[in-house]
């Protein structure tokens, strides 16, 4: 949830930058059946690179965060099973390999989650985020700040985040959990789990928002952004937008970088908080090799930051990077598709711009 809203302020930062209200204000034309297409295409692309980021890019790495390389009980995935295969009896007995994690590749973690809940399983938890997203736009409604106010942004995102906590946690345990006959809304816990879970979230969104805001507060010190405000003058609007994007990519990519182990953090101590009555729906130590006292004992019912980071062991980890770089592999091959196939349209005269005074 951190990249995303990071991805979804730097694209507001590139749009604010570019569209501020001047006397030459660009105009934007669409022309003959050309622009029907372009809004078809532009439509698929957003629904098709939701679907990739929100299920390779979030649900996938969730589930290989909290999944345990070394289970009692492994999960068969039915992919490469033949029952018509003889058996040779007078075979010698030979230890079979251990299988692999369900989430070792994107396929067979699909297929598994698709076998447990559904054909729509690559959507679980999809409720909870866009009610968490739309809580978290009304709070920034209610604290509008100018674009360069990069402190005023940090902390309203910091904050808001912690007061939401709970909704973040119950997407956790939506996703990693079987299928459950309570609607969504019914899973949010209450206070006692908003103080075990709020100092986590406040950790990930702390560093994960330094790591964006910082650099751009650099940049816009050093008047990176200076020239951009006017996008009339001394250059084209794409001009102005190629620039804005490349003096955000970077404070985005740094971002992104550093979320890797905040969030895989945060998506373990919610997972250590995963009620008793709900089964996870891959196999993972609810007691993170002993490290989780439960709460009717006396203990906190969670895994520390620190342990959940220790007991985040080297296969568990490299399955998690690993998904993650094929999400984003997935999401970059959608934008580089449908980039082009607009870049296309806008050439064969679907969308025309330009100033009013050289219109």
């Amino acid at each position: 949830m951190a990249i995303s809203s990071l991805v979804r302020r730097g694209v507001e930062a590139v749009s604010d930058i570019s569209n501020q209200p001047t006397p030459n204000q660009p105009t934007i034309h669409f022309a003959g059946w050309l622009s029907a297409l372009f809004v078809f295409t532009a439509l698929a692309f957003i629904a098709i690179g939701f679907s990739v980021e929100y299920t390779y890019g979030m649900l996938v790495p969730t589930l290989a965060a909290i999944e345990d390389s070394n289970p009692d009980i492994y999960v068969r995935i039915d992919t490469d099973f033949d029952p018509n295969k003889p058996v040779d009896a007078e075979a010698p007995e030979i230890e079979q390999a251990r299988p692999n994690p369900v989430t070792h590749k994107l396929r067979t973690t699909i297929l598994h989650l698709r076998n447990r809940a559904g054909f729509l399983s690559r959507f679980r938890g999809l409720s909870m985020l866009l009610t968490y997203g739309f809580a978290q736009g009304v709070v920034f409604m209610l604290m509008p700040f100018s674009i360069d106010a990069f402190l005023p942004q940090f902390l309203v995102t910091l904050i808001s985040s912690v007061l939401l906590a709970n909704l973040q946690l119950t997407w956790v345990h939506i996703v990693i959990s079987e299928p459950s006959p309570k609607r969504f809304y019914q899973r949010i816990p209450g206070f006692a789990a908003w103080k075990n879970i709020a100092p986590v979230v406040a950790f990930e969104h702390a560093v994960t928002g330094m790591a964006y805001y910082i650099p751009l507060t650099l940049i816009s010190l050093c008047n990176g952004f200076k020239g951009m405000e006017n996008p009339g003058e001394g250059g084209s609007p794409a001009t102005t937008i190629g620039s804005a994007i490349g003096l955000v990519s970077l404070p985005a990519f740094i971002s992104f970088v550093v979320s890797i182990p905040a969030r895989a953090i945060f998506i373990r101590v919610a997972a250590s908080m995963l009620p008793e009555e709900d089964e996870s729906i891959v196999p993972f130590d609810r007691s993170f090799g002993g490290k989780v006292s439960p709460a009717i004992l006396g203990g906190s019912g969670k895994v520390s930051i620190m342990d959940a980071w220790k007991t985040f062991d080297r296969p568990a980890l490299m399955r998690f990077v690993r998904a993650i770089g094929k999400g984003f592999a997935l999401e970059f091959a959608v934008v580089a598709l449908f980039s082009g196939l607009l870049g296309l349209e806008i050439w064969a005269g679907a969308v025309t711009y330009g100033f009013g005074n050289n219109a």
